[in-house]
């Protein structure tokens, strides 16, 4: 007999974990089940930032699915690592945090018809997520000056600005005043333009993840299962009431699954619980529950590329780990160009906001490694992401096998206007490169283009396209709308077509596909305008803290989980 919780949580990333121990830990108590396809990653939960990654990104790494694309510009097959095991991509990544801009989430609010999601209440939940470390070194304090007031303290992701500072990070700032970027000094506050420095979930050494914050001490009504990949939502008269682990058991929920897996395991999920395109279940000879056109669709991250200049070395020692400089711009030739003004007027609106980005370059990146340098040279690199993206993937199914990795296909660029963006992006790093500040050390360049026409750097052998490469910002494939036709669940995180199920995530983010704009178009002459959004000037594990806060605000104001049940009535499960 099937094992019943109240809730079942699929996928203990950022939001999953934060959904699971805030419904756990509500007044009602109720019994909360969280399932976990990969190990608890006990081993690596003391290790270091740079040491985690080492071991993340390690050949047959239990901590990363480790996917790839389809092939993208020049046949690359491109990285498209995700966390595996407690902490999801939080256990694997940079560990950076940043928030992006208040327009991105006030966007999102208009978009949906919920200020749930609107900066207000993002910047309440982050206030709730963060526990910050106003530890800015002294050398840099005149340029980074954080107000403690816009960051929160006493939550449970611990963040700081690390203690050590490569001394080239004076040289950034410097290069950024010289060619007229300016300074920003917090990234964080939902202003992003100008050259800053984010923070790390990195505290004295030890990173953070979703695990380590929200898991540590969990309740005994909440129910931790490792090694339990989930093969499929179970259903019954059109309402979810548990699941069934590949490895055959299966487990029961009295009011409801919640879905948490992310951008690719989510819509990889409900494809194979028969919830997706009808054509594409058919194809697997999957068992139609749903037919929900937009799951798996509306792929979108941010892609980058790179560039960097041999320096005469500083007197730096090897630094373990060292933030990374980074900063927000606007492009005003890119805004002025014809690629721009073909872009469906409610885009347009958007992207000209003050607070809406074009382009992000990150400085300090690890990619040229391999470069050969004399004893007294480093190499000085940088990265630069194209924001706000219009091009649209896709996450599909490869088999009805849960264990075989899903066809992934962002599409990388296909839409002109990335492609401009990504030119014109490139050419102001290329620009930053050429700063007084490194002129005066700079020995040679490093994956430069010929010359600085469009074609050189967009299509020759050091160029954008060939040097391209994801942020692993994946969203939108699950996309938040009004109706089945745009979107796949609702501004409650509810599958639109189906009871008890629910899906909370990146892959929510609301997002405009090319190929329904017209659709959008029409039902928004029958209601007032809204200009479009997309969820696309920021990096993504800060805004996977904030779904999950969301969403358990809402699942626990719809359940009444606020009220007490009575006393000794749950009882911690094991499996």
């Amino acid at each position: 007999m099937a094992e019943v919780f109240d809730f079942i949580v699929v996928g203990a990333g950022a939001s999953g974990c934060v959904i699971a121990s805030r419904l756990a830990q509500s007044p009602a108590r109720s019994s909360v089940l969280l399932v976990e396809a990969g190990g608890p990653n006990e081993d690596a939960a003391h290790l270091t930032g740079a040491e985690r990654y080492e071991v993340a990104f390690r050949e047959g790494s239990p901590l990363n699915w480790a996917y790839k694309t389809e092939p993208q510009w020049n046949g690359q097959q491109i990285d498209y690592s995700r966390g595996k095991g407690l902490g999801g991509s939080t256990a694997i990544n940079f560990c950076g945090w940043v928030v992006g801009s208040s327009e991105d989430y006030d966007e999102w609010a208009r978009l949906v018809g919920d200020e749930s999601f609107g900066w207000e209440n993002a910047q309440r939940c982050l206030r709730q997520i963060e526990n910050f470390h106003n530890d800015v070194p002294a050398a840099f304090q005149g340029r980074i000056v954080p107000n403690s007031d816009d960051h929160g303290m006493g939550g449970a992701v611990d963040l700081s600005y690390q203690d050590e500072w490569l001394s080239t990070t004076h040289d950034v700032f410097k290069a950024a005043e010289e060619v007229g970027f300016g300074i920003n000094p917090d990234v964080n506050n939902g202003s992003p333009i100008g050259m800053g420095i984010g923070t790390a979930c990195i505290y004295k050494g030890v990173r953070v993840t979703s695990a380590s914050a929200y898991l540590s001490g969990a309740p005994a009504n909440l129910t931790i299962a490792t090694d339990a990949m989930v093969q499929r939502v179970l259903s019954e008269d059109n309402a979810a009431v548990g699941v069934q682990l590949a490895s055959g058991p299966r487990y029961r929920a009295r009011k409801e699954v919640i879905i948490s897996g992310g951008a690719i395991n989510s819509p990889q999920l409900l494809l194979l619980s028969g919830v997706g395109p009808e054509e594409e279940l058919r194809r697997h000879g999957i068992p139609r529950v749903l037919d929900l056109s937009q799951v798996g669709r509306n792929l979108q991250d941010h892609c980058f590329s790179t560039a960097g200049i041999v320096i005469k070395k500083g007197s730096d020692r090897m630094l373990k780990q060292s933030p990374s400089p980074m900063g927000w711009f606007r492009l005003p030739a890119v805004l002025d160009s014809e690629e721009f003004q073909a872009l469906p007027l409610q885009t347009q609106t958007y992207l000209r906001r003050p607070l809406v980005p074009s382009w992000e370059m990150a400085t300090h990146t690890p990619f040229f490694g391999d470069i050969e340098v004399a004893d007294d040279e480093e190499v000085f690199s940088a990265i630069c992401l194209a924001m706000n993206p219009q091009s649209r993937g896709t996450v599909t199914l490869k088999s009805a096998d849960p264990k075989e990795a899903p066809v992934i296909d962002p599409e990388f660029l296909t839409h002109p206007f990335d492609r401009r963006t990504a030119i014109e992006g490139m050419r102001e790093m290329l620009r930053f490169f050429q700063a007084p500040v490194w002129k005066q050390k700079t020995v040679r360049t490093v994956s430069w283009p010929r010359d600085d026409s469009d074609s050189a750097i967009w299509a020759t052998q050091d160029a954008f396209s060939s040097g391209l490469r994801s942020s692993w910002h994946m969203s939108g494939t699950v996309r938040m709308g009004h109706n089945a036709q745009e979107a796949c669940v609702d501004s409650s995180f509810k599958i639109i077509g189906m009871q008890n199920l629910r899906v909370a995530d990146m892959s929510v983010c609301p997002l405009i596909p090319k190929y329904v704009l017209d659709y959008m178009n029409m039902i928004n002459s029958k209601r007032p305008s809204q200009p479009k959004a997309n969820k696309a000037s920021n990096h993504t594990q800060s805004t996977a803290y904030v779904i999950g806060e969301i969403a358990a605000d809402k699942i626990m104001a719809e359940h009444g989980l606020d009220q007490a049940w009575p006393a000794g009535q749950m009882k911690r499960s094991t499996l």
